[in-house]
């Protein structure tokens, strides 16, 4: 098995993203011939309903992680919750997942928007930069782990 730190956390829900301020979290490969991966993450109390609810759907879900460095493009994983445990005024969740291999490059998806907006020279290049930083969970609140 090898274990990686989980540096961003969105779960994807009807289209909707919704970011997970991380206060820590891992990511382990199980190496097994599955492709299982087994992810922790240690987040603010206020978070957990939305796990909770997850759970007594018994339902797989989409999320995007980024593993090791906020740099590092997302990975999406399709994941379900294992068990909660309320810490305080914080929770762990654990979760099973397997990570999907998507066949289109993301960041070219988001490139062939914006052409297709219209925008061009600077204006292109600032609105992809803060588009993959948003993608890659790389907000404000989320570097903070606020």
């Amino acid at each position: 098995m090898k274990t990686f730190k989980l540096v961003g956390l969105q779960v994807v829900r009807d289209d909707i993203e919704e970011d997970i301020p991380l206060i820590d979290g891992l990511i382990i490969n199980k190496e097994d011939d599955k492709n299982r991966w087994l992810i922790e993450t240690y987040i603010d109390k206020q978070y957990e309903p939305l796990f909770a609810e997850l759970q007594q759907e018994h339902a797989e879900f989409r999320l995007q992680v980024v593993i090791s460095n906020i740099n590092n493009d997302p990975a999406n994983v399709i994941a379900s919750v294992r068990s909660i445990t309320p810490m305080n005024d914080r929770a762990s969740v654990l979760m099973d997942g397997h990570i999907v291999r998507s066949k289109t490059d993301w960041a070219e998806t988001v490139l062939a928007g914006l052409v297709e907006q219209g925008l061009q020279g600077e204006a292109l290049l600032k609105e992809f930069k803060h588009q993959l930083h948003e993608r890659r969970g790389t907000k404000e609140s989320m570097v903070n782990g606020r």
